[in-house]
């Protein structure tokens, strides 16, 4: 049953012609309905995307602190390893079944940390969660967040006050929250030199802290990460689930490479083993297909092993003329 909260939210954001939360609120009950198997999901969903697209742009009080990202990936579109998928399948699964779960006291996963090297589809996945569970996302951007002053005296209470803004705009809005570079903020609170800088990112980190276990709202948060071991370990127990993403596997070099070149012939043992030593993720061999349909295209370079490996090797630098 649609809630008061989701109809008074609804009528709030017409009232404001506020088109972004009303779309995702739109979307939120078509989501509980499909859930329960009641009619009108398909038609509130037409609806919707009827619509002229809008952007997703953050309220006015998050300008600034927030970007919206409308152009979303489907987990479909993904190559990942069986282990994430089933882990993100799962958070779908419960925010889909949401209500069924409330009934019984129990609560949706809804925090989640993502971990990983850079490349391996940490932010495409979050983007493709969004879409399955039909919430708009948005990017918290830590530069806006984080003041450059830290360490003079107003720069510990300006941040947390951004931060405050940030988890207002999560508690108003349903959306899913993604916090990219999570590290830059949530580094090991006993590291440091004891400086004034360091103490009051401490502080700050305490502060993200709180907000994060005090959130009751109907958004996703998603904290991503390319350096796990710098994170404090007390922000693992703010997470109902933690999800890593690794580098490709051969399988998924090879379904990654497949979907873009069907007929070429390749020695996938070497590129995989060019793959590992250079340490390259999912978007790093998209990247390196792309060069090297562009070179064929444009000068007629054939698209074989050595021209696979050669725009690999460029994406750390190497192979590039001088």
């Amino acid at each position: 049953m649609t809630s008061l909260a989701q109809v008074t939210a609804l009528v709030d954001a017409h009232v404001k012609r506020d088109q972004a939360r009303f779309r995702a609120v739109t979307l939120q009950i078509a989501a509980n309905l499909a859930a329960r198997s009641e009619r009108g999901a398909d038609q509130l969903r037409k609806l919707v995307d009827q619509q002229v697209a809008v952007s997703f742009a953050p309220l006015p009080s998050a300008t600034g602190l927030l970007s919206g990202l409308s152009e979303l990936s489907t987990l479909d579109d993904m190559v990942l390893a069986s282990r994430a998928r089933d882990r993100i399948d799962r958070v779908v699964l419960e925010q889909t079944r949401k209500n069924d779960l409330l009934t019984l006291g129990l609560h949706p996963a809804r925090k989640l940390l993502f971990t990983g090297a850079p490349g391996v589809g940490k932010t495409m996945a979050a983007g493709a969660l969004a879409q399955a569970v039909g919430l708009p996302m948005f990017r918290v951007e830590m530069h806006g967040v984080i003041q450059s002053h830290l360490g003079e005296t107003a720069g510990m209470g300006e941040t947390a006050g951004k931060l405050a803004q940030v988890f207002e705009h999560v508690r108003t809005m349903p959306a899913v929250y993604l916090f990219d570079e999570f590290d830059a903020i949530g580094s090991d609170r006993s590291s440091g030199d004891g400086s004034a800088s360091c103490s009051e990112m401490r502080r700050v980190v305490n502060s993200l802290l709180q907000f994060i276990e005090d959130d009751r709202s109907d958004s996703m948060i998603i904290a991503a990460t390319n350096h796990e071991k710098m994170l404090d370990s007390a922000l693992f127990r703010r997470f109902d689930e933690i999800i890593t993403f690794g580098l490709p596997s051969r399988e998924e070099l090879i379904m990654l490479v497949r979907r873009s070149l069907s007929d070429e012939v390749f020695d996938f043992d070497v590129i995989y083993g060019v793959l590992t030593r250079l340490k390259l993720g999912h978007a790093d061999v998209c990247a390196a297909l792309d060069r090297a349909r562009k070179d064929y295209l444009l000068v007629g370079i054939p698209i074989d092993t050595v021209s696979f490996i050669e725009a690999l090797e460029r994406r750390i630098g190497r192979g590039e003329e001088p």
